[in-house]
This record gives structure tokens, C-alpha cells and sequence, in this order.
């Protein structure tokens, strides 16, 4: 970059440089000009007639004409120019540059998603959460098993960059906590300045109101939201932004580094692979769920991918995690006639048990909600559901968990023909339902806090990682 002010600088840098040359032009009109020069110069004596070296009209449009970018500023601020400067250098990605995948429950969540995450989040560059503390995705790792509420799942164990986007619910207190037991720093943590902050009063307003209706976990999503939307133009309302703790990760007005759109901007620039962490589950939807027994936002990819701030042109691949056996979380305790809401197939877990062969007070021990604790209820698969699941996200995978649901002896498969032969006919069937491939297949879940178990629990059957998309992007950036 250069300032030139003369039509035979321009000249001899072009001789110089030739075609590597862009030149902006920016003008503005007489009266603008005097008083931003009025506004600078201070106690200067010299007017600013005196101080203008560029005052030949013909010298003028010479430099206008010649210009690749003319850029009238008395309508144009800094960041208005550079913009257009910025798109002239090609520095903003193509909208058909494709480079997030995306992985959703397609259930009533705790389909499993955060072990499948983890699994996955060491081919991946960037690590997009969306949601807030209602929902816990459990990861099994060699030092025990961790609950993440607010980070992508499996942050702990690698190295990729982390964004919290402007959709999500934030326990301040607990978010820190969760920072430091997994050691993240402040310069792989990213958190949108337009995050929405979960108060006191909104987990009072949930345990007033829901958790023992709906059997809703209070965390205080669903009223910070409420309340975001009521309380506009009050200042009852705190935004990531306006905490002081969260600075390291948020930035300062003017330099919000944990800008998600900037920071994705990057990414798609970089040919970087990026991983979506949806939350909870398809059927709990606010809009596609059975209401009122549904969560406060929508589960879907398209709500995920607006509350992460990234456009569904940008979007490769999209996993929906399943369960042989679809959960809801247990109805709520006291009052009689409330539910969760409706299970279509209902089961028990001792039924499941004996029919799998699986040890039935495990499943009951295990088979709790990661944020409340509260037990579970199951019933067979719902191929209705499980349909309009796919209808909503079209998804380009499927991945299918909890196998050893189906029968025990497929917690031994190492690889799909391993599976039993009902495991196999449910699999087929599942991807005529979809029309898509079941890519992943988790046989059991690690349940051991000692960590001591075997942690090799995913058969992958994909022809796909994110690496090879990533490097097939840089190829199509480049040329």
C-alpha cells in the first residue's frame, strides 16, 4: 500500500508493478473536504486551499479515469471502503466454496452426538457450538469421561480453534469452569459478542414454570432467550459483550475478535474444514416438535446454522446422529398427568435388556439425562419420526449409535460385518428410509470412569474425511 497524489506517481509505480497494480481513487465533495480538514488541523494556520496540492481539474480526472476502484467517501466510511477495496483484492471467498459439515441429532437428543463429535473433531480446523447449557454431550477420552455444555465437544483433546456463535445461551460461572478444567486459552476460544447471558432470574423462571411441567432441564436457556426478545431496548439485558470476565475471548468494541462471522470468514478463505456441533434433538424443535413438549430454539440444521451465523451454501456435509432406541427424558417428578411428552413405541430398559442380552441395572445406572441426572425413558425406533427427521435436515450421512441395543454382541464388532444380521437389516433399512449412507455405526458407549475401557466403540464406514475436503478446497481456491 502507497499514497500517490499524482498522475505521474501512478504512472511509474504501474511501469513498475504493471497489472499487480490496483489503484483506488477516493474523492469526496468540496464541502466534505474542508471540514474534515477544518476538523484535523487544529490550531494550523495554513487553510485548506494552501495545503491542497491537487487542484488541476484535468490532473483530477486523470487520476479518476485511471483508477480501478473509485470510492466517493462523503457517503463511504473507513469500513464502508474497506469493503470494496477488499473485494476488489479477491479477498472474500466464493459463496460456493463448501467447507462446514454439520452433525445434528435426529431424535429427542441424547442420541450420543458429543462421543461422535470428539471422534471426529481431529480432522476438523475449526469447532463451531451452537446451543447453551441445557444440553450436556458426554465424551469418553483415556483420562475419563467429561461433559461439555457450552464448548465443542472434545475440546480438551485437541488443538483446533473453538467459536461459541451469537446463538448461544451462556452461564457465565459455568462456561469459566469449563474452560479451565479443559485448559483452553484465550487464543483458540472465540466467543460472539452477541451471545446471549443466562441471569439468576432465568434459571428462578424455569424451575418455576417448566421443570415440572414439561420436565425442562432450567438451565435458563429458554427464558434468556424469552427475555432477549421482551427486553429490547432495556438494559436488563447482557450480552457476552458486556461481561468483563469473558473479554480474553470476546474482545473490545471495535476489535471483537470473537466475531464469528469474521472469524469463519477466515476459515472459508483458509480452505480451513469446520465442524457444526448441533444440540439436542430434531424432534425437539420449537417448530417441528411435538409442542409443548419441545426445547426453545429450532434443532434443526437450519437453526443451527443461523445461530451459528454461517450460510447453508457453505455446508458439504450434514451427519444426523440416531439411536436404535429413542430416549425422551423422564417425565417429571410430583405432579401426576405431566410429561416430557410422547414416546410413540414406549419400552423399558429391562425389556431392552433381556431381548439384547445386556445387563439391565447398567443401562438403568446409565441411561440418565447429562444435565439434570434424570432417568430416562425409551421406547423402539419410530420410523415416522426418524422420516421426517430426514425430510427436515436431508441429511448426507447418517450415524447410527447405541447398537448394542439391538444386541449385545455387537459390542465386540470391530468392523460392519461384525454386526450382527438383525444389526445389518436394520442399517439397509434405515438408509432406504434416508436415502442415505449410515457412515458411522457407535456399538457401545464407554461407560467406565476410570477410562480403562477399550475406547474403540465407532466403526467408520465413510469414504470422506475433512481433511481431504479441506485440501480439495485450497486446490479450487488456488486455481
Amino acid at each position: 500500500m502507497d499514497h500517490l497524489s499524482t498522475p505521474e506517481q501512478v504512472f511509474a509505480f504501474r511501469r513498475s508493478f504493471g497489472e499487480n497494480l490496483v489503484h483506488v481513487h477516493l474523492y469526496a465533495s468540496e464541502e466534505d473536504l474542508h471540514q474534515r480538514y477544518d476538523q484535523l488541523s487544529g490550531e494550523s494556520s495554513l487553510s485548506y486551499e494552501e495545503v491542497n496540492t491537487l487542484n488541476e481539474q484535468s490532473r483530477i480526472v486523470a487520476l479518476k479515469n485511471d483508477a480501478d476502484v473509485r470510492i466517493y467517501t462523503t457517503r463511504a466510511d473507513a469500513r464502508d471502503t474497506l469493503v470494496r477495496v477488499a473485494a476488489r483484492l479477491h479477498l472474500y471467498t466464493s459463496p460456493d466454496v463448501r467447507c462446514v459439515d454439520v452433525l445434528i441429532g435426529g431424535q429427542f437428543g441424547s442420541e450420543g452426538k458429543g462421543n461422535v463429535v470428539a471422534y471426529l473433531a481431529r480432522e476438523y480446523d475449526v469447532l463451531v457450538r451452537v446451543g447453551g447449557p441445557n444440553a450436556g454431550h458426554t465424551v469418553a477420552a483415556s483420562d475419563g469421561p467429561y461433559t461439555y455444555h457450552h464448548l465443542p465437544s472434545g475440546s480438551r483433546d485437541v488443538s483446533a480453534r473453538l467459536l461459541l456463535g451469537p446463538g448461544m445461551t451462556i452461564r457465565v460461572s459455568k462456561l469459566l469452569e469449563e474452560i479451565e478444567a479443559c485448559r483452553i486459552r484465550p487464543d483458540r476460544l472465540y466467543i460472539d459478542p452477541q451471545a446471549t447471558i443466562i441471569e439468576d432470574e432465568d434459571l428462578e423462571r424455569e424451575r418455576d414454570s417448566l421443570v415440572s411441567v414439561i420436565a425442562s432441564t432450567g438451565s435458563g436457556s429458554g427464558a434468556a432467550a424469552a427475555r432477549r426478545i421482551l427486553s429490547r431496548g432495556k438494559e436488563t439485558v447482557r450480552l457476552a459483550r458486556d461481561v468483563p470476565e469473558l473479554a480474553p475471548y470476546v474482545g473490545s468494541p471495535g476489535n471483537y475478535h470473537g466475531s464469528t462471522v469474521d472469524r469463519l470468514e477466515e476459515a472459508y478463505r483458509s480452505g480451513q474444514s469446520i465442524l457444526l456441533e448441533g444440540t439436542q434433538g430434531s424432534g425437539l424443535s420449537i417448530f417441528h416438535g411435538i409442542y409443548p413438549f419441545v426445547t426453545s430454539r429450532d434443532t434443526n440444521v437450519a437453526g443451527c446454522l443461523a445461530e451459528a451465523g454461517i450460510s447453508p451454501s457453505r455446508v458439504r456435509k450434514i451427519l444426523m446422529v440416531i439411536r436404535s432406541m429413542p430416549i425422551r427424558v423422564g417425565d417429571p417428578d410430583g405432579d401426576q398427568g405431566h410429561t416430557s411428552g410422547p414416546l410413540k413405541h414406549p419400552t423399558t430398559f429391562n425389556e431392552i435388556a433381556a431381548k439384547a442380552g445386556l445387563n439391565a441395572e447398567a443401562l438403568l445406572t446409565a441411561e440418565k439425562t447429562s444435565t439434570t441426572k434424570r432417568k430416562r425413558r425409551v421406547g423402539w425406533f419410530d420410523w415416522e419420526q426418524f422420516r421426517k427427521a430426514c425430510a427436515l435436515n436431508a441429511p448426507t450421512d447418517l450415524v447410527l449409535t447405541f447398537a448394542d441395543y439391538i444386541t449385545a454382541s455387537n459390542r465386540n464388532a470391530r468392523r460392519f460385518e461384525q454386526l450382527s444380521e438383525d444389526t445389518i437389516k436394520f442399517i439397509e433399512e434405515l438408509e432406504r428410509v434416508s436415502q442415505a449412507p449410515v457412515s458411522l455405526i457407535n456399538t457401545r458407549f464407554n461407560r467406565e470412569t476410570n477410562g480403562s475401557n477399550d475406547l474403540r466403540s465407532l466403526i467408520d464406514r465413510r469414504n470422506w474425511t475433512a481433511r481431504t475436503h479441506a485440501r480439495d478446497e485450497q486446490w479450487t481456491l488456488k486455481n
